[in-house]
């Protein structure tokens, strides 16, 4: 080839090469962009908007409790946008707000969607976003609020989606679609909300949704692997079953068969115990079937939800309402039905409240009768019935239930006095043997610092709890990383023996988040030398506080969290074994700590035992007579 020949093809050819390039990253350009827009929410079009296009009305309380302005913005999703600013934390967030009226009904349970577009300016959180809480109302009765939810807002502008199933009754003319700003320290701007309603019966989990995730969630995040370690070390060890003759000399080449029937480590859930027990009210045979029978498949543990609450089965009652002392006694027997069920299928209970750190409406109805001494009267009242009542089932208790009050007028201490739950776990003491809990909702940061304060409280009281529960009530509006979680079980771990989860939920209509976060929750939980349980709180969408939190769906349907908890907690967590003795009579194997059922078979003779491995090395002697 001539030389003038080859440099035009080396030309044409680095053209082209540089061509080709263009092209493979153009074309990787526009499937990126469209793979980015498919991530975005998309409005089904059943979807109906309830709110005005009219500008929002701003409320500010008064001056000291922010402003809020109108402001031109060229950046913004809309011509004007509006600017709040929250000086701190107001007690009320919606004394400063933002909200727009409406027409439009909603039926309870009815599916809508609150939109929102919004940024944070300043904040005083460590990750710079803003926190608000979405509201729709009714402005002729605001405790019939059809939705209050907090949520987190990034620093550019964005578009939140969030359903929800209606809380109430929303009549025609009375609706009022609101955003308290006064969460926190902070400025946050506000383009534009907007409610969406879907037809009655429409699928919840079909509804828009913002995909959301957390730190730690990553296959190969290196907490997994020292988890896991310890888990290993921790909730298992050896099993040394010895087969023994009538005479009592070791039998060679008897069949063993281990099989693992309860963990000792109380992996339980919430009950409703009229649902569990079956003397509940409009309770179907079916439902009550599948109830009952999903607790006794996935659970150790569990707890009567409402049942061991004050004045749920004990105390006085108002003679003109006769109604009130049957129903106590019938929620009595539901409760030791369900007590006595778990008991008899070797699983643990936890009683839920002793007491509790704020004014519930009891207890400030006592207070207006008898003062602070009137509704301590009621509390011992509580105690005398309860802890004997339960001492037969319950092995821990929640003396004190969220010691952080939710409004600081109402604390219990405010009333009493400063020392009352120092007396209180003084008190509870002395009439009961059991371990005794303190409550409280420790990933919520706002709560995390007060519950500390109160546990070295009660430490410098002499009255050092047996140990902390931790609620964990989660949502996918803010998501604690794991490492999070490590440092706050290891900071309260230092302060008592034991640790538990008491009361765990994660609201989310993302069935894969949902099903990662308990994957999560249920392996850091385990893995911790502290921890003695990990308890749901409810697992049917149609006995549980928050539906979308549920492992079940309305119907039974399970969602992914649920295969999730059977392939760790009954598969990977869970030991059977078939064995054969040897000459000196033992079959050994390695198992996770629990109950089980071994099977001995030997010369035409076969006999099953009960027994319980609860530390490394247990010796189990079976006789095969």
């Amino acid at each position: 080839m001539q030389p003038l020949h080859a440099l035009r093809l080396a030309i044409y050819l680095s053209i082209r090469q540089s061509y080709d390039v263009m092209i493979r990253h153009l074309i990787f350009a526009f499937f990126t962009l469209a793979s980015l827009q498919a991530e975005e929410p998309q409005l089904p079009a059943e979807a109906v908007a309830l709110l005005p296009e009219a500008l929002l009305a701003p409320k500010v309380v008064k001056p000291e409790f922010g402003t809020i302005e109108k402001v031109d913005s060229t950046n913004a999703p809309t011509k004007f946008i509006f600017r709040a600013t929250s000086p701190a934390k107001l007690e009320k967030s919606y004394e400063l707000a933002l909200n727009k009226s409406f027409t439009g009904a909603i039926a309870k349970d009815q599916v809508c969607l609150f939109v929102v577009k919004a940024r944070t300016i300043e904040s005083e959180r460590a990750d710079g976003k803003g926190k608000i809480t979405c509201a729709v109302q009714n402005t002729k009765n605001y405790k019939s609020t059809v939705l209050w939810k907090t949520q987190l807002i990034g620093k550019d502008w964005e578009t939140t989606y969030f359903a929800f199933q209606a809380g109430n009754d929303l009549p025609e003319g009375v609706g009022n679609a609101k955003i308290a700003i006064g969460e926190q320290k902070q400025v946050i701007e506000v383009a534009d909300i907007q409610v969406y309603r879907f037809p009655v019966g429409f699928d919840v989990f079909k509804a828009p949704q913002m995909k959301k995730t957390y730190a730690g969630r990553e296959l190969d995040a290196p907490w997994r692997a020292e988890a896991e370690a310890r888990i290993a070390k921790l909730r298992q060890g050896q099993l040394n079953v010895v087969v023994h003759d009538a005479a009592g000399k070791p039998i060679e080449g008897a069949k063993v068969t281990v099989r693992m029937k309860r963990h000792l480590f109380g992996f339980g859930s919430a009950v409703d115990v009229n649902m569990l027990s079956g003397l509940g009210f409009k309770i179907t045979e079916q439902d009550q079937i599948k109830y009952r029978n999903t607790v006794d498949e996935l659970f150790s543990r569990l707890v009567p939800e409402s049942g061991l609450r004050v004045g749920n089965i004990e105390g006085a009652t108002d003679p003109a309402k006769p109604w009130e002392a049957a129903s106590r006694l019938r929620t009595q027997a539901a409760v030791q039905w369900t007590l006595q069920w778990a008991k008899d299928k070797k699983m643990t209970s936890r009683g839920h409240y002793l007491s509790w750190g704020y004014l519930e409406p009891w207890a400030a109805e006592e207070v207006k009768k008898g003062g602070p001494a009137g509704l301590m009267a009621r509390y011992d009242q509580h105690w005398a019935f309860a802890l004997p009542f339960a001492a037969p089932y319950v092995d821990e208790w929640d003396a004190l239930n969220h010691p952080v009050p939710f409004v600081e007028a109402d604390a219990l201490y405010n009333v009493v006095g400063p020392d009352v739950y120092p007396d209180i776990y003084a008190k509870i003491r002395k009439q009961t043997d059991k371990l005794l809990f303190v409550n409280e909702d420790t990933f919520n940061p706002d709560r995390t610092a007060g519950f500390d304060k109160h546990m070295k409280h009660l430490i410098a009281k002499g009255q050092t709890p047996d140990g902390c529960g931790f609620q964990s009530h989660f949502s996918d509006y803010a998501i604690p990383g794991i490492d999070e979680e490590w440092k706050i079980y290891q900071h309260f771990g230092s302060m008592v023996k034991h640790l538990t989860v008491t009361e765990y939920d994660f609201q989310t209509l993302d069935d894969q988040l949902h099903a990662d976060h308990m994957r999560d929750m249920l392996t850091l939980c385990y893995s911790h030398p502290q921890m003695t349980g990990f308890v749901i709180w409810g697992f049917w969408e149609k006995r549980h506080w928050k539906p979308t939190a549920a492992m079940f769906k309305a119907d039974w349907t399970e969602r992914p969290a649920v295969k999730v908890w059977r392939d760790l907690v009954k598969g990977k967590w869970w030991t059977t074994a078939d064995l054969t003795s040897t000459a000196d009579g033992k079959a050994i194997t390695q198992g996770y700590f629990g109950w089980y059922d071994i099977t001995l078979e030997h010369g035409g003779k076969t006999k099953t035992f009960e027994i319980k491995h609860a530390v490394s090395g247990s010796k189990p002697v079976l006789k095969l007579e």
